[in-house]
């Protein structure tokens, strides 16, 4: 309608900015998992729990309850491959919406009174 501002998460360059970097910091953390030599290597994820707080919550239960294969992180479904979907996914589109807000409050005109 004429006059009606809209608020659609499509088409945010910050939404977008922020998704993409949260990507990049997420395969940095795989190539690390990957190139550890500790046995230690969930580790990693920990980084992943501040940074995706509080949408990161959902990946505690299965991660911490299971150890990690002797195989290492390829053959680990419960420490590698749910927390990778997890954030690939889920904390990715959760950057997309901060993103998606701090450039909506930064914009002239749009901030709340």
């Amino acid at each position: 309608m004429p006059g009606e501002e809209r608020h659609a998460l499509p088409g945010s360059r910050a939404g977008l900015a922020a998704a993409l970097i949260h990507l990049l910091l997420l395969g940095v953390t795989v190539v690390l998992i990957l190139d550890s030599r500790e046995d230690a290597w969930t580790g990693h994820w920990f980084v992943f729990l501040a940074l995706d707080f509080p949408v990161s919550l959902g990946v505690i239960p299965v991660a911490w309850l299971v150890p990690p294969s002797p195989q290492g992180p390829l053959s680990d479904l419960s420490n590698f491959w749910w927390p990778l979907a997890y954030h690939a996914i889920v904390g990715t589109g959760w950057w997309y919406i901060v993103g998606w807000t701090i450039g909506r409050s930064l914009r002239p005109g749009t901030g709340e009174s």
